[in-house]
């Protein structure tokens, strides 16, 4: 989601020199930005980082520092490393620590726009569509090789499936439904399924590997961050909760289907023609709990294998009719929202 605002900012400082710096999640996908000239990686939620930080820029002095994150430790870590002006929203206590303080816009507003405003604040114009990402050719060509190497059909729809969910266990769809999905997939559509997870998420797809008895192909663990936007881009159709994953998929130009609970779809959820959205209007979401406070998970439960199976089918029906080869470069030039 701080795609646009990259593309944006290198828009509007065409010459300038790009850093960006973040924890080894942020920092693996930050590496496949066109639009950054160097990442500096940081140990996620650990004081170290302050010295880090300021001990990679030692030689390098930093004009201005937009800062994303709207937390106070963002604020202070970089007031730490002596940029000559810092530009962020002023809430959380830490307007103090800013010298450029923006207000933050009002209602409910898209995290991507959130990010957007920070230079629009600043007199930049900005765009929400990113149409200027590029996925590295050696990461192609992983991509092409992974796929090979288990068996991808050539002429098969490819789905791949993200089972997890590093924010918690509310964001993630049960495992059954899962289950049956991967079945109607492959019966209906004759679909080639992918199950896709990190590291720390083996025993979890691990698990519905075996319930799905072989019928998917886990790929869990086999790529790393860098190579992940390509994977996802030779997909047809992408399907998970609200995670990262999810994110790269419909910024590397992949038909996306977000499945949302307990967080608020109207913030996070991808957006254009090409990604699909399916919640529940609950009373009791989004509560933004790691887990639901009442014990029943309902708002994820409630999303059935067959409204998912629909709307795989509705995006591979509309592929189809736009034709393989133009697919990829159609929805790029549909989309209205984050690509």
């Amino acid at each position: 989601m701080s795609a646009p605002f990259f593309s944006s900012l290198r828009r509007a400082h065409p010459g300038a020199r790009v850093m960006a710096a973040g924890g080894p999640w942020t920092s693996g996908l930050l590496r496949s930005f066109p639009w950054i000239d160097r990442v500096l990686p940081l140990d996620a939620g650990k004081w170290s980082s302050f010295f880090s930080l300021r001990r990679m820029l030692r030689n390098e002095p930093v004009d201005y520092a937009w800062i994303l994150p709207n937390s106070f430790r963002a604020a202070l870590m970089v007031k730490w490393t002596g940029a000559r002006r810092q530009v962020g929203y002023g809430s959380d206590s830490r307007g103090w620590l800013l010298s450029n303080r923006v207000a933050p816009p009002g209602g409910v507003a898209h995290l991507a726009d959130r990010y957007l405003y920070l230079l629009q604040a600043e007199g930049h114009q900005t765009r929400a569509r990113v149409d200027d990402y590029s996925i590295r050719p050696e990461a192609q060509r992983f991509a092409e090789n992974l796929l090979i190497a288990h068996h991808a059909r050539k002429n098969a729809p490819l789905v791949g499936i993200h089972p997890g969910a590093f924010f918690g266990e509310s964001k993630t769809w049960p495992l059954e439904y899962y289950k049956k999905l991967i079945h109607r997939l492959v019966d209906r559509e004759g679909a080639q399924v992918f199950i896709l997870g990190g590291p720390g998420e083996l025993a979890l797809t691990g698990k519905l590997d075996r319930m799905s008895g072989g019928r998917a192909v886990n790929l869990a663990g086999k790529d790393t961050l860098e190579t992940l936007p390509a994977l996802l881009s030779r997909l047809d159709v992408f399907i998970s909760g609200d995670t990262g994953p999810l994110h790269v998929a419909a910024l590397a130009g992949t038909a996306t289907i977000a499945l949302f609970g307990s967080t608020d779809y109207r913030r996070t959820a991808p957006r254009g023609p090409w990604n699909r959205t399916i919640h529940k209007d609950l009373d009791c979401s989004p509560c933004f709990a790691r887990k639901c406070p009442l014990r029943h998970h309902n708002c994820m439960k409630q999303i059935t294998p067959e409204e998912v199976a629909s709307e795989v089918t509705g995006l591979l029906n509309k592929k189809q009719r736009i034709g393989k080869d133009g697919n990829r470069e159609k929805r790029r030039e549909e989309a209205g929202g984050i690509f």
